[in-house]
């Protein structure tokens, strides 16, 4: 039974008797012996009651659970000390109030009018079931109650009153909510980015999935916005990692601004970010996101290192009913991304059909030149070197030819486009340096000992450290020497290596004894600069000049400066793409003597090459037109 169920009886059962009546009757004596034994039992219960009446006034009073009595409009009527230690109000604060007023945080208070038309619905379920709610204390500090109510006949006759037991489950509560809270902070930090606070590929991978499931309609689509910094290995080589950190941040910095409330703005790795747009419908609005965030990278970055100039090239992808797949998405981003790279980068890309497709006829001839290097589809072909002043042959080039199964002879120009952007020059490098020495050591070895062998190198090869000591350790292996050994060297090579490694490993060739010449001299942008700075023995003029040669004057005059300016240096000269006899007469008569080309042989296999030496005399070969007209149908 609840003590109230005592209490207020009891005290209905007192004032049942009338003391006129009663207790009159026993001051004065004039009961008889029943009746005083009734007043005498009737006292003992009076006393019961009084005593049980203490005893529940004493519980109610120093229970450590809040006890309030409210009427059916939420009006507090009575309260217990317990209540009163656990809130903070006194009396004044809470007797004819409705505790919504006051006891739930403002961020979660009904509206005045909520509160005035509040009735407590005593026919509810909702009564009889434990509440815990979040309530605020007086001095404001916020804990964790829990309610549960009684529904009690009122003494007086009129409606119910609603007892509420209000125990304070803040301890318990956080102690259930630790571990809870320890996950969601485990998670957080496995989503965060520790560097820049930005979500990471983690939670990128998850919200990215989910977005591209509700996307369509209405809803609109999902574009990415993918941002690569430029040369960022640059910055940390330079100036240390916590230049490149502030870089990085600063970068997290610029993508927040430019991200919208619903975008999620995210660094995918290393120095790649990405904002994720949901409800788009054109990639108009992704590019005005990504031409802002290139103006914001025109201004430098301070850190400690000084002032830090940062370009980023920018990759742009929107799904459609077709592409509503995370990975296939991504897919597309980076394809633009890395194609505004190869073509320049601090720019912007966005992909299309069309680009997809060229990068997969890319990718096929990517996936068959690997095929091809590994089964020995690649090797060289020879064109012979004439000295026309003796006629003498100096040597012969080695051109790279693939072997295509289906498709022929490639020249470089069909497949190293996609070979430099697919990272397989090294493999090319390689084939290229092992074939022509292999050549080399056979034409020695049928006698032709004062033959050379030019080889070309990619500016790929020519930046790694170890490109020479391989060179020179397969040099010695077919024990040949390195005076044997031409490497060329494109011009756009040392133009494009700014950090002056491809000039360090120019040096290095020079100073173990090969030659180094400038392969295509006079269509580059530093020719003079470069023969000035690099220790290089010769120059090979190219093709458009000597195309050219017979009937333009300006043509003629570069190619007699450069034979004057050659002859001035000590280096040597080698004219390419020779095909006529005046041609060769007019390089005779600048000073040239050393000439390449189809006038005096395409180029050839090893076999052919073995053969055409046995069988071909060099003295006048130019000359001759009807072998001219021979070898050119061949």
């Amino acid at each position: 039974m609840d003590a109230w169920d005592l209490v207020i009886p009891t005290v209905l059962a007192v004032f049942t008797f009338g003391a006129g009546g009663i207790l009159g009757a026993l001051l004065f004596g004039r009961c008889g012996s029943d009746a005083r034994a009734r007043l005498a039992e009737l006292d003992d219960r009076l006393r019961s009651v009084s005593s049980h009446n203490r005893l529940m006034e004493m519980i109610a009073l120093n229970a450590s659970d809040g006890l309030l009595l409210q009427n059916l409009d939420g009006k507090v009527e009575w309260f217990n000390p317990a209540l009163s230690r656990m809130t903070g109000y006194l009396a004044d604060d809470i007797l004819g109030r409705n505790p919504l007023e006051f006891i739930v945080p403002p961020e979660d208070r009904p509206t005045p009018d909520f509160i005035r038309d509040y009735r407590y619905d005593i026919h509810s379920d909702a009564l009889n079931e434990l509440e815990i709610v979040k309530n605020v204390r007086k001095n404001g500090e916020l804990f964790w109650n829990q309610l549960s109510f009684a529904v009690v006949e009122n003494i007086d006759g009129g409606e119910p009153k609603v007892i509420v037991i209000a125990r304070d489950v803040t301890e318990q509560i956080e102690r259930e909510e630790a571990p809870k809270r320890a996950k969601a902070d485990l998670q957080i930090r496995a989503e965060t980015d520790a560097l820049t606070s930005l979500p990471n590929r983690m939670k990128l991978d998850a919200t990215l999935s989910e977005l591209l499931r509700e996307a369509g309609g209405d809803r609109g689509e999902v574009g990415i916005i993918h941002v690569d910094l430029d040369q960022f290995k640059e910055i940390n080589d330079a100036l240390g990692h916590a230049a490149g950190d502030t870089v990085l941040m600063h970068t997290a910095e610029i993508l927040r601004r430019h991200a919208c409330e619903t975008d999620l703005a995210c660094r995918f790795g290393g120095d790649e970010f990405l904002i994720i747009c949901p409800g788009v419908t054109n990639t108009d609005v992704l590019e005005t996101i990504a031409r802002h965030i290139l103006v914001d990278f025109e201004h430098p970055v301070i850190s400690e290192s000084g002032s830090i100039t940062v370009s980023a090239s920018i990759g742009i992808a929107l799904s459609c009913p077709d592409c509503r797949n995370a990975q296939t998405l991504m897919r597309q981003a980076d394809i633009a991304l890395y194609e505004i790279k190869n073509s320049g980068r601090n720019n912007i890309m966005v992909f299309s059909r069309r680009l997809g497709e060229q990068v997969a006829q890319r990718n096929e001839i990517s996936s068959a030149l690997s095929y091809g290097m590994a089964n020995n589809q690649l090797g060289v072909m020879l064109q012979p070197q004439l000295d026309i002043a003796t006629d003498e042959l100096i040597g012969f080039e080695a051109l790279m030819r693939w072997h295509h199964p289906t498709r022929g002879l490639l020249a470089p120009g069909d497949f190293f486009a996609v070979a430099e952007q697919n990272g397989q020059m090294e493999g090319i490098d390689r084939i290229a340096v092992q074939s022509a020495l292999d050549a080399l050591r056979t034409l020695h070895d049928a006698g032709h000992d004062y033959l050379r062998m030019s080889i070309n190198v990619s500016g790929y090869g020519l930046n790694q450290d170890d490109y020479i000591d391989r060179l020179k350790w397969e040099v010695e292996k077919r024990d040949l020497k390195p005076e044997n050994v031409a490497i060329e060297v494109l011009e756009t090579t040392l133009i494009e290596g700014r950090d002056n490694k491809a000039a360090r490993s120019i040096e290095a060739l020079s100073a173990a004894g090969f030659a180094v010449e400038l392969d295509d001299f006079g269509s580059g942008y530093s020719g003079l600069v470069n023969l000035a700075r690099l220790k290089i023995q010769g120059v090979k003029i190219d093709r458009a000049l000597i195309m050219h040669l017979v009937n333009d004057r300006t043509s003629q005059t570069i190619v007699r400066s450069i034979f004057r300016l050659c002859d001035d240096l000590g280096l040597s000269v080698i004219s390419e793409g020779v095909e006529r006899p005046e041609q060769a007469a007019a390089i005779a008569a600048f000073g040239g003597h050393v000439i390449q080309g189809y006038g005096i042989a395409r180029p050839m296999s090893l076999d052919q090459a073995l053969t055409w030496l046995k069988t071909t005399k060099l003295k006048g070969l130019l000359l001759n037109a009807d072998s001219l007209d021979t070898r050119q149908k061949a």
